[in-house]
């Protein structure tokens, strides 16, 4: 999967959005402990991503979706990643997540899929023709739009 090359209005907030609201995290399923389904199957070497923080979001059409932290260092503190496993191959995209934004989005020929936070508005994202595979992950058909 390539990243996208352009921002729909439904990802700007997450470049233009307000930075420094507290509270907990922003995705929560990254808190929780990693357990088998958690672990890629390709262990690759995916500079940048921190493998013990990987989480099994969902499954659509032989591709698995994960999401990730960078490693320590690597990339601010708010950034999270958004994988995409899928035949010989890992996909990702990283990018800042916060509260009510879209996060990291991925875009090939046959989607367009973007990683949420636990708190964004879900009927504003299947009003836009995304479909939720996961609380967190949304999908819409590259042809939709």
């Amino acid at each position: 999967m390539r990243p996208t090359t352009r921002i729909g209005l439904l990802m700007a907030g997450a470049v233009l959005g307000l930075s420094g609201c507290t509270g907990g995290p922003v995705l929560d399923v990254l808190e929780q402990d990693q357990a088998e389904q958690d672990v890629l199957t390709i262990r690759t070497d995916l500079d940048g991503i921190d493998l013990a923080t990987t989480r099994f979001l969902a499954e659509q059409d032989g591709v698995e979706y994960f999401a990730a932290r960078p490693t320590a260092g690597s990339a601010s503190e708010d950034t999270v990643c958004l994988l995409a496993e899928e035949g010989l191959g890992v996909g990702l995209e990283c990018a800042p997540l916060e509260r009510g934004t879209a996060g990291p989005v991925m875009r090939d020929s046959r989607a367009t899929v973007v990683l949420l936070p636990d708190d964004i508005d879900r009927n504003a994202i299947t009003d836009d023709g995304f479909g939720l595979l996961h609380p967190n992950l949304a999908i819409r058909p590259a042809d939709a739009g």
